[in-house]
C-alpha cells in the first residue's frame, strides 16, 4: 500500500479516536446534568411533602388561636353584660368587635388552608408518580451510559490496535516524521487533499505535486507541513 494510502487509513482511524474520546470526556457531563436533573425532582418530591405537612400544621395552630379566640369572645360577651358604666360598656365592645375581626380572618385563612390541604393531597399520588418514574428514568440512563462507554472502551482498544498496526506500515524515514506531526497536532496533523486543495490551509498543490501523491510517493504540505494524502484516492 502505498503511503499517501496508508495516511488515509490513519487519518480516518485517528479521527475516530478523538471522537471517541470527545464521547467518553462529556460522559461525566452528562451524568452530572441527569444526576442534577434526579436531585430536583427529588427536592420536589421532598418539597411537596413538607409543604402539605406544613399546611396541616398550620391548620391545627389557627384551629387553636380560633378556638382561644371564641373563647375570649364567650368571656367578653359576659364581661359586656356586667358592664358598670358606659365607658367600661364602650371599651368591651370595641374589644369585641376586633376579636371578631380576628375570628373571620381565622375562619377564612383556615378554610384556605383546608382547600390547600385537600388539592395536595389529591396531587399525591401524581407527585408519587413523578418521583418513581424520575428515579426509573434515571435507572436506565445509567444502565445505558454504562453500556455505552463499554462498547466505546472496547471500540476505542480495537482502534488502538488498528492503529498501531498500520502505522508499522509506514517507512521508517515517515515514521519520525509522523509520530512529531501526531504528538503535536492530533488528528490534524494529516490532512486530506481534495481537488488540488489542502483541507488543513486550503494552499492549492501544484500539478507536480498532485502528480506526486497519484504516484504513491510521500508529500508534506508545502505550507502548513501536514503530511498529505488524496481524498477521493
Amino acid at each position: 500500500m502505498s503511503v499517501p494510502a496508508v495516511l488515509k487509513d490513519l487519518h480516518r482511524l485517528l479521527k475516530h479516536l478523538r471522537s471517541l474520546k470527545a464521547e467518553t470526556d462529556l460522559g461525566p457531563r452528562v451524568m452530572k446534568a441527569q444526576q442534577d436533573q434526579l436531585d430536583a425532582e427529588k427536592q420536589a418530591h421532598a418539597d411537596a411533602h413538607d409543604t402539605l405537612k406544613k399546611q396541616k400544621l398550620r391548620q391545627k395552630d389557627e384551629e387553636g388561636t380560633l378556638k382561644a379566640t371564641e373563647v375570649r369572645l364567650a368571656k367578653l360577651q359576659a364581661d359586656l353584660n356586667m358592664a358598670g358604666s358606659k365607658k367600661e360598656f364602650d371599651a368591651k365592645t370595641s374589644e369585641i368587635a376586633q376579636a371578631k375581626v380576628v375570628q373571620g380572618e381565622l375562619e377564612d385563612s383556615i378554610l384556605t388552608t383546608i382547600g390547600d390541604i385537600d388539592e395536595r393531597t389529591a396531587a399525591g399520588p401524581a407527585v408519587e408518580k413523578q418521583w418513581k418514574a424520575a428515579q426509573a428514568a434515571f435507572a436506565r440512563f445509567q444502565t445505558d451510559a454504562a453500556e455505552r462507554l463499554a462498547r466505546m472502551q472496547a471500540d476505542q482498544t480495537a482502534t488502538q490496535a488498528a492503529l498501531a498496526a498500520k502505522e508499522a506500515e509506514l517507512p521508517p524515514e515517515v515514521r519520525a516524521g509522523y509520530a512529531r506531526l501526531v504528538k503535536t497536532y492530533g488528528a490534524d496533523g494529516l490532512a486530506a487533499v481534495a481537488g488540488r486543495s489542502c483541507q488543513q490551509c486550503q494552499t492549492k498543490l501544484t500539478e507536480q505535486q498532485r502528480t506526486t501523491l497519484l504516484s504513491g510517493k510521500f508529500l508534506g504540505c508545502p505550507s502548513c507541513g501536514r503530511m498529505l494524502y488524496l481524498a477521493d484516492g
